[in-house]
């Protein structure tokens, strides 16, 4: 039977059932640090209800509240690097601070005040543990160099958000090959954009060269139908 515990159905669900289960097993690790958080100081397990129980409330409230308005959800389980790991960090210590502000400085009766310190650390440890965890049990489905090398090379023409959307979409396929974007932003040339550079549109020929490009994708919505046109142009000039 297939479940979430399948990695091709996992990949295979839409986006709000994935945000779905992200917040749920946010919620349960909001309640699980505070437990732990509670342990730690008082050197034996309490019942999560009392003190407690508001302790986990506050926090479970507060994180996903903060996790949400910072697009905490708009970043795949299977994304985990460097940028992943700076918005986590981010937004925890935002909760954290909001989090010490209600338990540390102003108090929940009941509830020791250094849990306002405590939960907020093991809360970063469980959730870039959760989505490490989640980046390596899915990675294991990514293709092998042989299946790679017979796709089509494809770079995607806008590097916006329309382009990012792109990426994302042919990262959980298995049609296409990304090699890039191209764009005309010279800020962004040279740059690297969830793990793919990004090149000026005039390096199209080398790229067909050197990495086999066989396909580009337009992904400039707002550009107007000149503007589309003059693309359209410039890249039939190559196979």
């Amino acid at each position: 039977m297939l479940n979430i515990f399948n990695r091709v159905y996992f990949l295979g669900l839409p986006r709000y059932a994935k945000r779905s289960i992200a917040l749920v097993l946010d919620f349960s690790l909001c309640v699980l640090t505070v437990w732990l958080a509670l342990y730690l100081r008082l050197g034996e397990f309490v019942s999560l209800f009392g003190p407690a129980f508001w302790a986990a409330g506050v926090s479970s409230g507060l994180a996903l509240t903060v996790f949400v308005l910072m697009g905490f959800y708009r970043t795949l389980f299977r994304h985990s690097g460097g940028a992943t790991m700076f918005l986590i960090m981010r937004a925890v210590t935002v909760y954290g601070l909001l989090y010490a502000s209600v338990v540390t400085a102003f108090g929940l009766e009941g509830v020791p005040r250094t849990i306002g310190l405590i939960q907020p650390l093991l809360l970063f440890i469980a959730i870039s543990g959760s989505r490490a965890f989640a980046h390596y049990w899915l990675s294991s489905l990514r293709r092998s160099k042989s299946q790679i090398a017979a796709l089509p090379k494809v770079l995607i023409y806008g590097a916006g958000t329309a382009g990012q959307q792109l990426n994302a979409a042919l990262i959980n396929g298995l049609e296409m090959h990304l090699v890039g974007f191209l764009d005309d932003d010279e800020l962004l040339q040279g740059h690297v954009l969830n793990g793919q550079p990004v090149y000026s549109p005039d390096a199209l020929a080398d790229l067909i060269k050197s990495n086999g490009v066989s396909h580009v994708l337009l992904a400039i919505p707002r550009a107007s139908r000149r503007r589309r046109n003059e693309i359209l142009e410039q890249i039939r000039r190559y196979p």
